[in-house]
């Protein structure tokens, strides 16, 4: 029983089991814990008498103490330097009271040493010095009423006041003593523990560095494995195609001195009367008359040479070849032949097949994900319309200050929803990101205040280093992401005992990182390939380990929604896991900065060629067209810079201005996108540099066949670096004479 009132009313912080913060809680809260019992106790078995002697101060302490640690107790919540404090002040004041009622030499002076201890432990060199100087002061003041004679009927030994000098003066040299020691030892005890989490966030960037490595070795090999399988699988074709050639053929290594035969087709073998087993890397010189060998040697043309082996397809130009060489015998003569094939159509052809393959693969995945999605916008925004009218509703008749709060609450997180929906829509259908400047740790934030019920009895906990910059990107698809992400973790770790969810956020190498990880049931390493895969999940029916709790279900888009959402960032997420301990995922987002660094503008200093130009930038995010005004309009560039925000004031300040280059997005709100700003600047002016930035799909494969026909446009894909954008368009204006 004592077990379960202990846990049940123990703080739930997001304290670290290793940091000493923990330990002080832990130990505070057990100190209270046993206090109420043991001051109930005591009040049991001494209430009599000290009601008999009319120690009323001491039972009036004792009684405000215990109930003190009652509120405490029950009521966890209140800061734990508040609770310290008031925990300290009452062993201090049943100290002073007993002191004061029963007389210095009979009271028990313990109280003021445990004091003075228990506040260097709670609360470190303050508590220490504090309870230190208070203790000092006690001791002289008891001194003075010793003095003046307050306790004069009481228990008093002859010399009173030389016998208190005597023994206060041994009693404040051990409990200064004692105090500082105490207070050092937790002083040193933090400061291992500081630089133990320094060491261990420092490992934990390593780890990251070594996984990133791990990651490329192993494509690396794979990448070799494959390639190592495609040669082997060529040499086997030649060596069959030579061994069955309708026409006497061979091959030998080249050598201007001495040559070797590696291979022989059958035919050829029994026109010499020679086996393979004989002839097989021996030299012409062995094999036939000197003159005869000689012709057969005379011109390196006439055989397939060691290299020609291990690579049939040649890089010529642009186009590949495909290329046998070699001598056919008649009689004495030997005529000099061979062939070469070109084969680029045909490679294109296989690769276009296959290109083709995989796009009609992708878009049967998206056409099912957008009309899952679809069905579920129409669905979900019906009943967020249903609650959105009836509060709204409410809030006009709605007097009461709380309801209105919570009303107001309701409507606004029914809009949010309903922008999730339209975000889940828009990913169907390719769109490219909105793009806004925000803390990753305020949409983390946010997220969390969003699902604190589900994470109801989860311990949860949270790392920001600190110098994290501003995130640019599409705050719903990142909020999206993040509450995919941790619902995921919650489902994990529905069957654990000690459920724990931790979030990191911190930069690294103009990276911003976040990590999500949980002790859950984890994900084996066969299916680790597969959570990206739409329709993929373990969860519900697919749950045969009985890993998660009945009733949990998944539909198996919200990984690879995830995923697209962060490389349409270009980003990078990857993930760490283990069957049975859980799980971690890492996203890294590329910083983007609203202004150029001074090192940019160094690098671009040296290269730049052009300045003081007018530009046009037609772009409809305010963040992105203020991070590329300010980019453009200081220096180095100094260029003179005007801003579209859409298509129509676009084509107004074309018609009444002249522009060195244009700065074009290509989605722009209204009836004017940015391919319809392009064509209507060509009918006019064939060689102004148009520059696009987009990262919409169905732009993307249209620029390709653009970029063909004009030479003077430019193209980067959102988001960009500011230093890729300034250098994109210099070089943008080194096309044309400007």
């Amino acid at each position: 029983m004592f077990k379960q009132l202990y846990l049940k009313f123990s703080p739930k912080g997001v304290l670290d089991p290793d940091d000493t913060n923990h330990w002080k809680e832990k130990i505070l809260y057990t100190f209270i814990f046993i206090s109420v019992f043991l001051i109930f106790i005591m009040c049991l078995a001494n209430f009599p008498y000290l009601i008999k002697q009319n120690y009323w101060a001491i039972i009036s302490t004792v009684t405000i103490s215990y109930l003190g640690c009652l509120i405490l107790f029950f009521f966890p919540t209140i800061g734990y330097k508040k609770r310290a404090t008031i925990t300290s002040f009452f062993i201090y004041a049943v100290g002073i009271s007993i002191i004061l009622s029963v007389g210095p030499f009979v009271a028990p002076r313990e109280y003021l040493f445990f004091f003075s201890i228990v506040t260097s432990v709670l609360l470190g060199w303050p508590g220490a010095i504090i309870s230190i100087i208070t203790n000092t002061i006690t001791l002289i003041g008891i001194g003075i009423f010793i003095k003046i004679g307050l306790w004069k009927d009481l228990f008093m030994p002859t010399d009173p006041l030389d016998l208190w000098f005597q023994t206060s003066t041994d009693l404040f040299f051990i409990n200064v003593c004692t105090t500082l020691f105490v207070a050092f030892l937790f002083q040193e005890i933090e400061k291992s523990d500081r630089e133990a989490k320094a060491s261990s966030k420092l490992l934990l960037v390593e780890q990251v560095d070594l996984i990133d490595s791990k990651n490329k070795l192993e494509k690396e090999f794979k990448e070799r494995k494959q390639s190592e399988k495609a040669l082997l699988e060529n040499n086997e074709l030649l060596t069959l195609f030579i061994r069955h050639s309708p026409v006497y053929c061979y091959i030998k290594d080249v050598n201007p001195t001495r040559s070797v035969v590696l291979q022989a087709s059958d035919n050829y073998q029994q026109m010499i009367g020679i086996p393979s087993s004989k002839m097989i890397g021996r030299a012409m010189e062995d094999l036939f008359p000197p003159e005869f060998a000689a012709k057969i040697t005379a011109d390196d043309w006439d055989v397939v040479s060691k290299g020609d082996l291990l690579r049939l397809d040649e890089e010529l130009n642009g186009r590949s070849y495909t290329s046998i060489k070699f001598p056919i015998v008649q009689g004495d003569k030997i005529l000099l032949a061979g062939y070469t094939i070109d084969i680029t159509e045909r490679k294109l052809d296989e690769a276009e097949k296959l290109t083709a393959q995989k796009i009609a693969d992708e878009h049967g995945k998206q056409a099912l994900i957008g009309r899952i999605a679809g069905k579920m916008a129409h669905d979900f925004n019906n009943i967020l319309g249903i609650i959105m009218g009836n509060t709204e509703l409410s809030l006009v008749d709605c007097k009461d200050a709380e309801t209105r709060k919570t009303l107001e609450l309701i409507f606004e997180q029914t809009v949010r929803g309903k922008n999730l929906t339209k975000n889940l829509v828009a990913f169907a259908k390719d769109q490219e990101p909105k793009q806004e400047f925000f803390r990753i740790s305020e949409k983390i934030d946010l997220v969390l205040n969003l699902m604190r019920k589900d994470l109801t009895g989860i311990e949860l906990l949270k790392e920001e280093r600190p110098g994290v910059p501003e995130l640019l990107a599409d705050p719903g698809m990142i909020e999206h992401a993040l509450v995919n992400l941790i619902q995921n973790s919650i489902h994990a770790i529905s069957m654990v005992e000690n459920p724990r969810i931790t979030l990191r956020t911190y930069s690294r190498e103009n990276h911003i990182c976040f990590e999500i990880e949980d002790n859950g049931c984890g994900i084996s390493k066969e299916n680790l390939e597969n959570i990206y895969e739409p329709s993929f999940t373990l969860k519900g029916s697919k749950d045969v380990s009985g890993s998660y709790k009945a009733g949990i279900k998944g539909t198996g888009y919200g990984m690879s929604n995830i995923k697209k959402y962060i490389e349409q960032h270009n980003g990078i997420i990857f993930v760490e896991s283990e069957l049975g301990s859980g799980t971690k995922f890492t996203i890294s987002l590329p910083v983007i900065k609203k202004e150029l660094t001074s090192e940019e503008k160094k690098e671009i200093q040296k290269e730049i060629a052009h300045f003081k130009k007018h530009i046009l930038v037609v772009e409809d995010e305010t963040a992105i067209a203020e991070v590329q005004y300010t980019i453009l309009t200081q220096k180095p560039c100094n260029h003179k810079v005007d801003i579209a925000n859409n298509g129509q004031v676009a084509l107004d300040l074309l018609n009444r201005n002249e522009y060195d280059l244009i700065s074009l997005d290509y989605v722009l709100p209204g009836k004017f996108n940015g391919m319809d700003i392009y064509h209507h600047v060509r009918e006019t002016n064939k060689n102004i540099p148009i520059f696009f930035i987009s990262g919409n799909i169905e732009f993307l494969e249209s620029i390709k066949d653009l970029k063909k026909k004009d030479p003077y446009i430019g193209h980067l894909s959102k988001p960009c670096k500011n230093i890729d954008y300034v250098n994109g368009i210099n070089q943008l204006f080194g096309t044309v004479a400007i």
